[in-house]
């Protein structure tokens, strides 16, 4: 800091320096001292004493004041703690500057989360219209007499109905708070009705489904894991083999459950495991399959799953299986991760 405020008065510095000169050079025009030089030399050297102890002081002064509000900036604190003190002209201008963008944030942050909400309230009521014709596209399809026809129509319908249930529950990802409900529910039924959903692009696409040892009752919201495991069961079905296979295994552990979801599919890189959940990743075999992967569902998963409290976790061998470990925990450590 010391050297910060060097530079910030070296100006002032030489211009004492400047001022001690010409009074020296004109004491020694009019030959005041009538050659007694020592005594001009201790009173430029009381003046540089003087000077000094003055930017000593100042500087003492220029540190309390700035002290506080460069900690705050070196560890990222709420700068609010730390405004600056002092009644000085600097002081005071630095204040309002604060006010000013403090204030003007505020506005373009309130700002923003209205259009959120108002996109938000937009994107699940086109959704919810959007899921009729979807519907009856689905029952009209039935009524097809080429079977193949009907067969693949579903197909494109399964697709798109829960990429409309994936915009649904993306849009609502940033403000998922206002609408979890956490409680107690059976692990098994969670999973059934997943598959469920999933069932006719399970079954067009030849995968084997096994349930073992699922029979637990976890803490979570309903609606949201199983926008979860929707993600991880399409994520299995589209990087599947020819004839693929999905294992779902739950154990208890110390502090809760944990849920395992092993598909036997083309697998991920082990350069691409530890960046699966990021925005837009979509990996090596994500960009090589006919179906393209948009890398958005899995970060939107993480997200949900970050928010309920809970954890995941993935493990894969490249073009052998891939695991996804979803960790529910106990009511009491939700409490104290809440705490």
């Amino acid at each position: 800091m010391i050297v910060k405020y060097l530079k910030d008065r070296f100006k002032y510095i030489v211009l004492f320096f400047i001022i001690i000169s010409i009074i020296n050079i004109y004491l020694l025009a009019i030959n005041i001292f009538e050659n007694q030089y020592a005594e001009l030399i201790y009173l430029d050297f009381l003046a540089l004493l003087i000077i000094i102890v003055f930017f000593i002081v100042d500087y003492i002064n220029f540190k309390n004041s700035y002290k506080d509000l460069c900690k705050c900036l070196e560890n990222n604190d709420d700068i609010d703690n730390y405004l600056i003190s002092g009644q000085s002209f600097e002081a005071n201008i630095m204040r309002d500057i604060i006010e000013n963008l403090k204030s003007k944030n505020n506005e373009d942050t309130k700002n923003y989360k209205q259009s959120l909400k108002e996109l938000d309230e937009y994107i699940a009521k086109w959704v919810h219209e959007i899921k009729i014709p979807i519907s009856s596209l689905s029952i009209i399809t039935d009524r097809l007499n080429n079977i193949e026809d009907s067969i693949d129509i579903k197909n494109q319908i399964a697709k798109i109905n829960f990429l409309v249930n994936s915009i649904l529950y993306s849009s609502r990802s940033n403000s998922m708070f206002e609408d979890i409900f956490m409680n107690k529910v059976n692990l098994e039924k969670l999973i059934k009705s997943s598959i469920k959903n999933n069932s006719f692009l399970l079954i067009k696409n030849n995968i084997e489904v096994s349930l073992n040892n699922l029979n637990y009752t976890v803490y979570t919201d309903s609606k949201c894991i199983a926008y979860i495991l929707d993600q991880i069961i399409n994520n299995a079905i589209k990087y599947s083999k020819e004839v693929g296979k999905i294992e779902f295994n739950a154990k208890p552990l110390e502090n809760g459950v944990v849920l395992s979801i092993k598909d036997y599919g083309i697998g991920i890189n082990e350069e691409d495991i530890c960046r699966v959940f990021n925005r837009g990743f979509t990996g090596t075999n994500g960009r090589n399959r006919l179906y393209k992967s948009t890398g958005m569902g899995l970060y939107f998963a993480k997200k949900m799953i970050d928010n309920l409290g809970h954890k995941i976790d993935v493990y894969s061998e490249n073009g052998v299986y891939t695991i996804f470990n979803i960790h529910f925990y106990n009511i009491s450590d939700y409490l104290n991760l809440n705490n």
